[in-house]
């Protein structure tokens, strides 16, 4: 059996943390931070795509956070919808377990943050009751009760809703 060769690395500081990515993932630029991680928006070598890279620092650092991760990374994985945001890669720079203190996730770079622009433009009845249908729509394909989500926040350049964050 063949193994999938192993990609070569690169350090990068963002925000005064030491990001460490594959090469084919280039200028790191930051997006954000929240609660479990922060987020860089990347541009992919591979697919020539805009990408998001999401760290995720000590992610087994207690039973909890364990479990969070784990949780994210499986729902992520099965997600295929286009109101539901998907995994595109996940990956740890370490090569041992004694290293493997940071998980990252790739997905598709939102356009925006749908907080954003609740609170920054004046939405009409039209423009919410689309956001809403997609909402419902996103939600649909999970009607079996399995997505359990704490984010519906991004926004794409095409606004079409995304969910982000499940767990």
């Amino acid at each position: 059996m063949s193994q999938k060769e192993r990609p070569v690395f690169y350090r990068q500081e963002v925000n005064k943390t030491i990001w460490e990515v594959p090469e084919r993932y280039q200028n790191l630029s930051p997006v954000g931070s929240g609660a479990y991680g922060s987020v860089c928006s990347a541009y992919d070598m591979k697919s020539g795509l805009k990408v998001a890279v999401k760290k995720l620092s000590r992610p087994f650092q207690s039973i909890i956070h364990a479990k969070r991760t784990y949780r994210e990374l499986r729902l992520l994985k099965h997600m295929k919808h286009e109101n539901v945001i998907g995994l595109l890669d996940v990956f740890s720079p370490a090569t041992s377990l004694k290293e493997f203190t940071d998980v990252y996730l790739v997905t598709h770079l939102m356009g925006a943050d749908l907080n954003n622009i609740v609170k920054c433009q004046k939405l009409t009845d039209d423009h919410v009751q689309f956001l809403i249908y997609q909402i419902l729509r996103g939600l649909k394909s999970y009607d079996d009760g399995s997505l359990v989500t704490r984010e519906i926040t991004m926004v794409t350049d095409a606004e079409l809703l995304t969910y982000s964050g499940a767990g």
